[in-house]
């Protein structure tokens, strides 16, 4: 009786999750060959739900609750949900959308920075003018009153005073330091790495 329980529980949840992945949109191109850019998504039956070209590019493959797009007209990156309605501005590193990081990216609102998740829920209001993606840490490096510099796409901003957040948003080193790196900061030419407990320690040349 109690293997029977147990089976019936196990198809259940096998079901479940079977059910969750059909739930999904799986990206397409209709000639990748002719054009890589050219996609949109399909059902997990084969059936289009968004044509492709109607996003001019497409970077999350399987589209649960967010797909990160561009959108005709525009520049910049941008997340949507499934009923196609645009959520934010997800912030653009050099090379495409941000990536995600520590289950998190990204994003820009009235010339800040924040966070956001694959829920489509912002996970920390954009209130930084430069912020790092998260490092294993657990933590993210930013930066207050800096000044925009194109000369080193690796440190978009120079000047300021820089310190670090944890993933609740919440400020552990105040922004104090001279310079600032992902995964590090420098202060009188020394620079300090931060562990997982959020302390810092000198960094080793």
């Amino acid at each position: 009786m109690k293997t029977n329980i147990i089976t019936i529980i196990l198809l259940v949840f096998i079901s479940i999750n079977i059910f969750a992945q059909d739930n999904k949109l799986y990206i397409y191109w209709p000639d990748f060959d002719k054009d890589e850019t050219i996609c949109g998504y399909v059902d997990s039956n084969g059936e289009i739900v968004i044509p492709a070209g109607k996003y001019p590019n497409i970077f999350t493959a399987e589209f649960d609750k967010v797909a990160i797009v561009k959108i005709k007209g525009k520049k910049e990156f941008y997340a949507i949900d499934r009923n196609e309605k645009v959520l934010f501005q997800v912030f653009n590193f050099g090379m495409g959308p941000d990536i995600i990081s520590n289950g998190l990216f990204r994003i820009i609102e009235n010339g800040k920075i924040g966070f956001a998740n694959m829920n489509g829920e912002i996970v920390i209001k954009p209130r930084f003018q430069f912020v790092y993606p998260f490092q294993e840490n657990g933590f993210a490096i930013f930066c207050e009153n800096g000044t925009w510099s194109m000369l080193d796409k690796y440190i978009p901003v120079i000047k300021g005073k820089w310190g670090a957040i944890n993933r609740q948003g919440v400020i552990v080193i105040p922004a104090t330091y001279d310079s600032g790196a992902e995964d590090y900061l420098i202060k009188d030419g020394k620079s300090y790495k931060l562990n997982k407990q959020g302390k810092l320690e000198l960094k080793q040349n």
